[in-house]
């Protein structure tokens, strides 16, 4: 039997904040591509995610762009409806430091 961690969530975690201001996850977010058909624990796996991200100027600071980060997933066998899924612990990252990971405490079981 092989065990996967094929992601059903995932946690976006802002830049660390810095002089010049504070990132923050904008409201709502992030937002997955689900599989249809594909689940564990009756939870549909993660096919892709994208997280925005605003940036709050200090009163010294500059403001700057909002940024969004994807996490795709990488080109695997476990496929659902021909994509590949998003597997435990793939991450996406901004210049910024702005991070997107998929996440699953459970696993998809194949025997």
């Amino acid at each position: 039997m092989t065990a996967i961690g094929a992601a059903r969530t995932a946690d976006a975690t802002p830049a660390p904040q810095t002089p010049a201001g504070t990132w923050q996850v904008t409201p709502g977010q992030p937002v997955t591509v689900t599989a249809g058909k594909l689940r564990v624990d009756t939870r549909p796996v993660v096919l892709g995610a994208s997280c925005g991200f605003a940036f709050a100027p200090s009163p010294t600071g500059s403001p700057l762009p909002p940024s969004t980060v994807s996490a795709n997933a990488k080109n695997t066998r476990l496929r659902c409806d021909g994509r590949p899924v998003l597997l435990d612990g793939d991450t996406a990252q901004d210049s910024y430091g702005n991070t997107l990971k998929a996440t699953d405490p459970g696993r998809l079981r194949t025997e």
